[in-house]
């Protein structure tokens, strides 16, 4: 199609100084036809000097073709007119051309969804063949932990005491977050996207990093991470204006961004200038001017997790190294681009540590026996999904692989066995 288009497109000079030719020879007293006009007009626009014979005419023994200044001036505009011409020729290309390739796919896409989804099918009685206790372990511990962090939520409300409104609050809020994050990583796996799912348990790790800094720290931390929201809300009404001034500037919208800007001003003026940071609530407790995630780590004693940390980044950004590095690589051959059978071991496992991590801090710092019992189910479910992983992770790597080339080759090899005749000697 777009060989097609280029084409017609490097024959229109061509052919607009036929037409300019023929009206000159037609002003002369003579008709062209078609090729005697093509063949001039080939000429001129190679700046040959050599001659063109035209068909005998009875009453014309010879005849001029001059080019006026006006047929000088249009072929020099040609290339500004073909242009235009150009450029509305291929906007209605495209469009045609989009028509039918539209139809086309509508016309296929009952067939095509039919052999996606029996492929989809295939792939995921697979997973489950491979994974399928791993992934029901690992479910099985997200469950309980969401019922054994909300039990120690309403507990802790239901208290009189006062002590740790901010923090219940905070590390509330951070377990509901968790949990869905664990059960986005579970999807995923379930799904055979192992590197989307190491990305989304790097999320999961960040909140429980900060649930530990925070449940180790209590209720004065708690309430400068709750209020450094409107932190973030400055920078986010600054992104608005800058990206959306037309919608900023009106009035509703100025109202509502000069009391972001009062509150941010507030709360920097009660915690000081470090708190202005991406994690400026946590600068006094940790003593640094502008703390990073990787001192929370430290803070939180997990800084042995950085290097899992960062290689679950490469699936994050749109750095090159995330291009050539992928936990689904079985073979060595770099990043599926797809869904696969392989690497799931690290997303499963991980998260089902960095779930219980984080829900410890919720049943702290008081204990009873029934904190205590349903810490050490977490703990059991987690290292049962953990080493079901593990199993699942070593048997990809023992397990004997073949191509399909090798397959489609041993059936041929066997249905060549069964067709010979049988020796009747």
């Amino acid at each position: 199609m777009q060989a097609a288009f280029e084409a017609s497109a490097r024959r229109l000079p061509e052919l607009q100084l036929q037409k300019i030719i023929a009206n000159r020879a037609a002003a002369s007293g003579f008709e062209l036809d078609p090729g005697e006009s093509e063949a001039l007009a080939k000429q001129l626009l190679a700046g040959s000097k050599g001659s063109v014979t035209l068909d005998e005419r009875s009453s014309l023994t010879e005849a001029t073709i001059t080019l006026t200044d006006e047929d000088v001036d249009e072929i020099r505009r040609l290339p500004d007119r073909i242009e235009a011409a150009m450029t509305g020729a291929a906007e209605n290309v495209v469009k045609k051309s989009a028509d039918v390739l539209l139809k086309a796919i509508r016309r296929q896409w009952p067939a095509i969804k039919a052999a996606h989804e029996e492929d989809r099918a295939a792939f995921t009685e697979t997973i489950q063949l491979l994974w399928g206790d791993a992934l029901d372990k690992l479910d099985m511990l997200i469950a309980t932990a969401e019922s054994v962090g909300g039990q120690a939520v309403a507990v802790a409300r239901a208290s009189r005491s006062k002590k740790r409104i901010a923090l219940t609050a905070a590390l509330g809020r951070l377990h509901i977050r968790g949990v869905q994050v664990a059960n986005e990583v579970l999807t995923l796996l379930r799904e055979g996207y192992a590197d989307a799912a190491f990305s989304r348990w790097r999320t999961l790790h960040e909140i429980t990093v900060v649930a530990i800094v925070l449940g180790d720290h209590g209720e004065a931390l708690a309430i400068r991470y709750l209020d450094h929201d409107l932190v973030e809300a400055e920078r986010a009404a600054e992104v608005y204006q800058r990206c959306h001034p037309k919608d900023a500037a009106k009035r509703n919208n100025t109202k509502a961004l000069k009391q972001t800007m009062e509150d941010y001003e507030a709360v920097v003026a009660q915690y000081g200038s470090a708190f202005r940071s991406p994690y400026g609530w946590a600068a006094e407790a940790l003593g640094k001017e502008k703390p990073t995630f990787q001192h929370l780590e430290e803070a939180a004693d997990q800084a042995q997790m950085r290097l899992q940390y960062k290689a679950a980044s490469f699936g994050v950004h749109a750095g090159a190294k995330g291009l050539t590095v992928s936990v689904a690589d079985v073979f060595g051959e770099g990043p599926p681009g797809a869904a696969s059978i392989g690497g799931l071991q690290e997303a499963g496992a991980e998260t089902a540590y960095s779930l219980v991590r984080l829900t410890g801090p919720l049943l702290g710092p008081t204990w009873s026996v029934d904190k205590l019992a349903g810490l050490n189910v977490l703990i059991r479910l987690r290292d049962a999904a953990a080493k079901a992983f593990t199993r699942g992770g070593q048997a990809m790597r023992d397990a004997t692989w073949v191509t399909e080339e090798e397959v489609e080759a041993w059936t041929r090899a066997g249905e060549s066995v069964h067709a010979e005749p049988k020796d009747q000697s």
